[in-house]
């Protein structure tokens, strides 16, 4: 037990609290941040050194990484999900647009093989637990109406809605700002209206008010155009990110503007993922 740790924490943390689950309960407010403490002794999270010459740059994450941070800015203008980012599923961390930075990669650790009490082990994963549910309990409370993918979007009770932008300066957009089921979206130049103001639901839906960002007739081929509709739950209007890039959940394929071309009035369509600049989004 470190000296270090308050009276009261020795006092409730001590062995017999260890192996009462009834006093354990109780005292793990106080006996959590010990033992994560302990626990974080056993390895330290790396850091990466990671710079965008300008283009996409990214490094390969190791598998049992839980959350990637910006520790230190080095270069450029590093603003989250726009000139960095992270993705889980891919394990990759990237930089674009001349950020550069050093990233603190936060990994979960397995226990250690030998030299530690079975009971000890056994307390931390009961305190973990207990506090996983509490912390749980609070984040649904507060944060349930979004993607933990997109940042800061409101669901579409909340009236809040950003801008979806592709090469830095033109926005997705509803054609002709006609906000009403079977329009086409296109890229635009950005300019603030209702029609570029999106918002992501509980369920990675991408919503204008009351209408939701779908694939045409849930065409599964490349090239199948983007448009809005009535909000149906279907996989063809639920979507992730992946590295900046909007990957629909219906067949695995991109958001992406007409023959790659980022112009004023391109309409989007989905195409296979291929990394192109036409398939890098920032919001």
């Amino acid at each position: 037990m470190p000296t270090m740790a308050p009276i009261a924490t020795s006092f409730f943390c001590n062995k017999e609290t260890m192996n009462n689950p009834t006093r354990l309960r109780r005292a793990w407010i106080l006996c959590l941040p010990l033992l994560l403490h302990t626990q974080a002794t056993l390895a330290q999270d790396p850091l990466v050194d990671l710079r965008s010459n300008g283009g996409y740059t990214s490094y390969r994450l190791p598998e049992d990484t839980t959350q990637v941070d910006l520790s230190e800015q080095t270069q450029g203008a590093c603003r989250f999900n726009r000139t960095w980012g992270y993705d889980l599923t891919n394990r990759e961390l990237w930089t674009n647009g001349g950020c550069g930075g050093r990233f603190k990669v936060t990994r979960s650790y397995p226990a250690p093989s030998n030299g530690g009490s079975s009971n000890a082990g056994a307390a931390i994963a009961a305190v973990a637990a207990i506090a996983g549910i509490a912390l749980l309990a609070n984040h649904n409370r507060h944060d349930n109406d979004r993607q933990p993918e997109y940042p800061d979007y409101g669901g579409a009770s909340s009236g809040r809605g950003g801008e979806i932008r592709v090469d830095g300066r033109l926005c997705l957009d509803v054609t002709k700002g006609n906000i009403r089921a079977g329009t086409a979206l296109q890229v635009f130049d950005c300019n603030g209206t209702a029609s570029q103001r999106f918002s992501v639901g509980r369920g990675g839906e991408i919503r204008v008010r009351d209408l939701c960002v779908d694939v045409d007739r849930g065409d599964p081929r490349d090239g199948a155009r983007v448009v809005l509709w009535s909000c149906s739950g279907s996989r063809s209007q639920s979507w992730s990110t992946r590295g900046g890039q909007i990957v629909n959940q219906m067949n695995g394929k991109c958001l992406d503007a007409e023959d790659g071309r980022i112009h004023q009035g391109t309409p989007t369509m989905v195409w296979s993922c291929n990394r192109s600049p036409s398939q890098r989004w920032w919001w």
